[in-house]
Protein backbone atom coordinates (compact mmCIF):
# COMPACT_ATOMS: atom_id res chain seq x y z
CA UNK A 1 0.00 0.00 0.00
CA UNK A 2 2.78 1.71 0.84
CA UNK A 3 4.34 1.30 -2.80
CA UNK A 4 1.15 1.98 -4.40
CA UNK A 5 0.88 5.02 -2.90
CA UNK A 6 4.34 6.32 -3.94
CA UNK A 7 3.70 4.91 -7.49
CA UNK A 8 -0.01 7.30 -7.26
CA UNK A 9 1.92 10.28 -6.25
CA UNK A 10 5.10 9.95 -8.16
CA UNK A 11 3.07 10.39 -11.63
CA UNK A 12 3.17 14.12 -13.38
CA UNK A 13 -0.69 13.94 -13.51
CA UNK A 14 -0.86 13.56 -9.92
CA UNK A 15 1.97 15.81 -9.03
CA UNK A 16 0.61 18.89 -10.84
CA UNK A 17 -2.57 18.54 -9.30
CA UNK A 18 -0.65 18.63 -6.25
CA UNK A 19 1.37 21.51 -6.45
CA UNK A 20 -1.75 23.02 -7.82
CA UNK A 21 -3.67 22.16 -4.94
CA UNK A 22 -0.93 23.72 -2.47
CA UNK A 23 -0.80 26.83 -4.39
CA UNK A 24 -4.13 27.23 -4.55
CA UNK A 25 -4.15 26.54 -0.34
CA UNK A 26 -1.40 28.95 -0.51
CA UNK A 27 -3.50 31.75 -2.38
CA UNK A 28 -7.05 30.91 -0.60
CA UNK A 29 -5.24 31.30 3.12
CA UNK A 30 -3.75 34.99 1.91
CA UNK A 31 -7.04 35.88 0.57
CA UNK A 32 -8.23 34.73 3.63
CA UNK A 33 -5.94 36.41 5.64
CA UNK A 34 -6.77 39.76 3.48
CA UNK A 35 -10.19 39.54 3.53
CA UNK A 36 -9.59 39.71 7.70
CA UNK A 37 -7.53 42.82 7.37
CA UNK A 38 -9.61 44.63 5.24
CA UNK A 39 -12.66 43.24 7.60
CA UNK A 40 -10.54 45.07 10.80
CA UNK A 41 -9.71 47.60 8.69
CA UNK A 42 -13.40 48.50 7.85
CA UNK A 43 -14.71 47.96 11.57
CA UNK A 44 -11.55 50.72 12.21
CA UNK A 45 -13.19 52.98 9.73
CA UNK A 46 -16.18 52.30 11.23
CA UNK A 47 -15.34 53.15 14.90
CA UNK A 48 -14.17 56.33 13.55
CA UNK A 49 -16.96 57.37 11.75
CA UNK A 50 -19.35 56.87 14.61
CA UNK A 51 -16.65 58.92 16.94
CA UNK A 52 -17.17 61.42 14.79
CA UNK A 53 -20.62 61.28 14.44
CA UNK A 54 -21.08 61.26 17.87
CA UNK A 55 -19.07 64.57 18.03
CA UNK A 56 -20.61 66.10 15.69
CA UNK A 57 -23.99 65.11 16.98
CA UNK A 58 -22.16 66.33 20.77
CA UNK A 59 -21.53 69.99 18.61
CA UNK A 60 -25.16 70.07 17.16
CA UNK A 61 -26.65 69.80 20.45
CA UNK A 62 -24.28 72.40 21.56
CA UNK A 63 -24.86 74.67 19.24
CA UNK A 64 -28.58 74.04 19.27
CA UNK A 65 -28.65 75.09 22.84
CA UNK A 66 -27.33 78.53 22.31
CA UNK A 67 -29.27 79.20 19.25
CA UNK A 68 -32.21 78.46 21.75
CA UNK A 69 -30.36 80.71 24.35
CA UNK A 70 -30.22 83.23 22.03
CA UNK A 71 -33.53 83.37 20.70
CA UNK A 72 -35.24 83.24 23.95
CA UNK A 73 -32.98 86.35 24.86
CA UNK A 74 -34.56 87.73 21.81
CA UNK A 75 -37.76 87.02 22.54
CA UNK A 76 -37.04 88.59 25.81
CA UNK A 77 -36.06 91.52 24.11
CA UNK A 78 -38.49 91.54 21.77
CA UNK A 79 -40.95 91.88 24.81
CA UNK A 80 -39.53 94.34 26.58
CA UNK A 81 -39.30 96.25 23.30
CA UNK A 82 -43.24 95.99 22.56
CA UNK A 83 -44.04 96.92 26.14
CA UNK A 84 -42.05 99.71 25.77
CA UNK A 85 -43.71 101.10 22.62
CA UNK A 86 -47.03 100.11 24.50
CA UNK A 87 -45.71 103.04 27.48
CA UNK A 88 -44.55 105.09 25.23
CA UNK A 89 -47.99 105.31 22.88
CA UNK A 90 -50.03 105.66 25.92
CA UNK A 91 -47.56 108.86 27.00
CA UNK A 92 -47.86 110.41 23.27
CA UNK A 93 -51.73 110.04 23.74
CA UNK A 94 -51.55 111.87 27.43
CA UNK A 95 -48.81 114.33 25.96
CA UNK A 96 -51.53 115.03 22.96
CA UNK A 97 -54.61 115.76 25.32
CA UNK A 98 -52.74 118.45 27.43
CA UNK A 99 -54.39 122.15 26.66
CA UNK A 100 -53.48 123.75 23.54
CA UNK A 101 -52.63 127.62 22.87
CA UNK A 102 -56.50 128.41 22.89
CA UNK A 103 -56.94 126.60 26.85
CA UNK A 104 -53.62 128.70 27.70
CA UNK A 105 -55.14 132.24 26.71
CA UNK A 106 -58.25 130.72 28.45
CA UNK A 107 -56.47 130.30 31.69
CA UNK A 108 -54.32 133.22 31.53
CA UNK A 109 -57.56 135.63 30.63
CA UNK A 110 -59.02 133.90 33.69
CA UNK A 111 -56.23 134.32 36.33
CA UNK A 112 -56.06 137.81 35.23
CA UNK A 113 -60.04 138.42 35.62
CA UNK A 114 -59.72 136.61 39.36
CA UNK A 115 -56.66 139.12 40.39
CA UNK A 116 -58.48 142.14 39.35
CA UNK A 117 -61.98 141.05 40.69
CA UNK A 118 -60.27 140.36 44.35
CA UNK A 119 -58.89 143.30 44.53
CA UNK A 120 -61.87 145.26 43.51
CA UNK A 121 -65.05 143.71 45.35
CA UNK A 122 -64.58 140.07 46.40
CA UNK A 123 -67.82 137.95 46.11
CA UNK A 124 -69.87 139.90 43.28
CA UNK A 125 -71.09 138.41 40.33
CA UNK A 126 -70.84 141.69 38.39
CA UNK A 127 -67.47 142.04 39.56
CA UNK A 128 -66.55 139.02 38.14
CA UNK A 129 -67.83 139.91 34.73
CA UNK A 130 -65.96 143.00 35.17
CA UNK A 131 -62.91 142.23 36.02
CA UNK A 132 -63.17 139.44 33.19
CA UNK A 133 -63.96 141.78 30.63
CA UNK A 134 -61.12 144.30 31.67
CA UNK A 135 -58.85 141.05 32.04
CA UNK A 136 -59.83 140.25 28.04
CA UNK A 137 -59.28 143.71 27.23
CA UNK A 138 -55.52 143.05 28.73
CA UNK A 139 -54.86 140.31 27.28
CA UNK A 140 -55.87 141.71 23.58
CA UNK A 141 -53.56 144.43 24.29
CA UNK A 142 -50.82 142.62 25.28
CA UNK A 143 -51.48 140.23 22.45
CA UNK A 144 -51.29 143.02 19.57
CA UNK A 145 -48.28 145.10 21.03
CA UNK A 146 -45.07 145.22 21.30
CA UNK A 147 -45.26 144.32 25.17
CA UNK A 148 -47.03 141.14 24.70
CA UNK A 149 -44.43 139.79 22.30
CA UNK A 150 -41.68 140.71 25.30
CA UNK A 151 -44.22 139.19 28.41
CA UNK A 152 -45.64 136.36 26.38
CA UNK A 153 -42.40 134.06 27.30
CA UNK A 154 -42.20 135.21 30.54
CA UNK A 155 -45.74 134.36 31.17
CA UNK A 156 -45.73 130.91 30.18
CA UNK A 157 -42.86 129.54 32.09
CA UNK A 158 -44.20 131.64 35.43
CA UNK A 159 -46.34 130.08 38.07
CA UNK A 160 -49.39 131.75 38.58
CA UNK A 161 -48.82 132.02 42.43
CA UNK A 162 -45.61 133.81 42.45
CA UNK A 163 -47.06 136.85 40.34
CA UNK A 164 -48.82 139.18 43.31
CA UNK A 165 -48.41 142.54 41.41
CA UNK A 166 -51.86 143.65 40.20
CA UNK A 167 -51.34 146.14 37.47
CA UNK A 168 -55.17 147.80 37.33
CA UNK A 169 -55.66 151.28 35.96
CA UNK A 170 -59.12 151.86 37.70
CA UNK A 171 -57.55 151.03 41.42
Amino acid sequence: MKEALINFFTQPLIMGICIGLVVALVLWIRGVARAMELKSASAAKEDRFKAELENLQKHLHTQMEITAKGNSTVQEELKAAKEQIKNLTQTVGALQQKPGRAELRSLHLYEKAIRIMNARAPGFGSAWESALQDAEAEVKKEESGIMGWIKKPFLLNKPASVDVSITDKNV
